[in-house]
């Protein structure tokens, strides 16, 4: 009997002392209370570039790698859908998003009291002279740039070099006129019909009514303050040195262009340069398409569009612009707005991030620490004049709705057509303006 009593109480004892350990393995494995604990956070994108869903997956992929506890979902309307009529509807649904995208300061001041500042992000200290402009309000930066785009005049680098022409010395009026005089003289020796391909209507009036027409308030000492002028009655376009410089660009185009500019289309303009048939283009880089299809082999690049012979007006530069903006929704929790702020850095500071957004979805970098060279010659050569500084805003922006697709649309054809002086056009401007703003 003391034999049974002894080996329970050896069994029971063994027990115990499983126990304990047991006990005292499980107290060991809790997590230490002074260690932080990464909670998992979602982000929301919304975002409307149809054409970048799946390399924007895959940079998502690479990102939830390095940080796990970061879970994005990306819900993309764009491709004929109106992105901005989605967006007022998702932010009133009660699912708003973490991360958005706002194209410029219309809709900056719509959406303001849910944008995040971004001031102490390290990307800014990157950016490319201009690109944080119209994203700016009052010293506060609200976006992150998308890339760039930009025109100017687009030119056969061959044809050029083959006539003789030193395009590094173009950077005034003066030298444009030079240029196109000496392609028009020996334009059966090159081949082509007209020296430059420009359009004031048809399906093209915009590279004239918005583009052209951007560059006299571009080079204004400052342009929103100029646009400021116009609006409270302070300043007129009336007599500007900056306009009677435009007006001075245009009679050069008209002379050495098509001789019906009304009626060139989109696909006449680009196409006609693709072919060989002028030597330069008043156009951007999104250009770039059609023309390789048509001549993928042609070598390409931009000169600036003067408006004088000042150095000091910018002459030497080409307008580029920001597209669209990445914008994080103030109203969110602290953990998400910091989350969403790392998925920015990431894409704009890591070597990942300029991957994708050069060789994937074939952005122009707005940040000047981005290394890797674009693959077009149209998006080098603005790489080019933002890596020199010498580059113009976009500020139509700014203009009152309508003034660009009715009156700045209308004054140019009728000063082309001869309806208008000059100074006739710069007062229909003037009053215009008045009206629309």
């Amino acid at each position: 009997m003391k034999k049974i009593i002894s080996l329970v109480l050896v069994l029971v004892m063994s027990m115990l002392l499983l126990i304990g350990c047991q006990d005292e393995s499980a107290e060991t494995n809790q997590p230490d209370a002074n260690e932080p604990v990464v909670e998992d956070v979602v982000v929301d994108i919304f975002q409307f570039k149809v054409e970048i869903v799946e390399q924007l997956d895959a940079l998502v992929d690479d990102f939830e790698k390095q940080y796990p506890h970061i879970d994005i979902v990306m819900d993309t309307v764009g491709g004929g859908q109106d992105y901005s009529a989605a967006l007022r509807v998702r932010m009133n649904s009660g699912n708003q998003p973490a991360i958005f995208n706002v194209p410029g300061p219309t809709e900056r001041d719509m959406w303001r009291e849910f944008l995040e500042p971004l001031n102490d992000q390290d990307w800014i200290q990157y950016a490319a002279k201009g690109t944080l402009d119209n994203i700016t309000v009052d010293g506060n930066i609200y976006g992150v740039p998308f890339g760039l785009e930009g025109y100017g005049i687009i030119y056969n680098v061959s044809m050029l070099k083959d006539a003789g022409i030193d395009t590094s010395k173009i950077d005034t009026l003066s030298e444009l006129s030079e240029a196109f005089s000496i392609l028009d003289e020996k334009k059966d020796e090159l081949g082509i019909d007209v020296v430059l391909s420009y359009s004031v209507g048809a399906s093209a009036w915009w590279t004239a009514a918005y583009h052209t027409f951007n560059i006299p308030f571009a080079m204004q000492e400052d342009p929103m303050a100029f646009i400021d002028s116009l609006n409270d009655g302070t300043g007129q376009i009336y007599s500007n040195d900056r306009f009677e410089g435009f007006f001075d660009l245009l009679d050069l185009f008209f002379e050495y262009s098509y001789e019906d500019l009304i009626t060139v289309t989109y696909d006449a303009q680009v196409s006609n340069f693709a072919l060989g048939k002028t030597a330069m283009l008043h156009q951007g880089n999104w250009t770039i398409g059609m023309i390789q299809e048509i001549s993928p082999e042609i070598e390409m690049a931009f000169l600036p569009i003067p408006l004088s012979d000042n150095k000091a007006w910018g002459n030497d530069s080409i307008p580029v612009g920001v597209p669209n903006f990445w914008v994080v929704n103030s109203q969110l929790e602290p953990e998400v707005k910091e989350a969403a702020k790392k998925f920015l850095n990431f894409m704009m500071n890591t070597d990942r991030g300029h991957r994708f957004l050069v060789e994937e979805a074939q952005f122009i970098p707005a940040f000047t620490h981005v290394k890797i060279q674009p693959k077009d010659p149209l998006a080098k050569s603005i790489q080019d004049y933002v890596y020199a500084g010498r580059i113009l805003p976009w500020v139509w922006h700014g203009f009152p709705a309508g003034f660009n697709e009715i009156d700045a649309k209308q004054a140019i054809q009728e000063y082309y057509l001869g309806k208008r002086t000059r100074s006739e056009v710069m007062i229909f401007l003037d009053e215009m303006w008045q009206e629309k703003k």
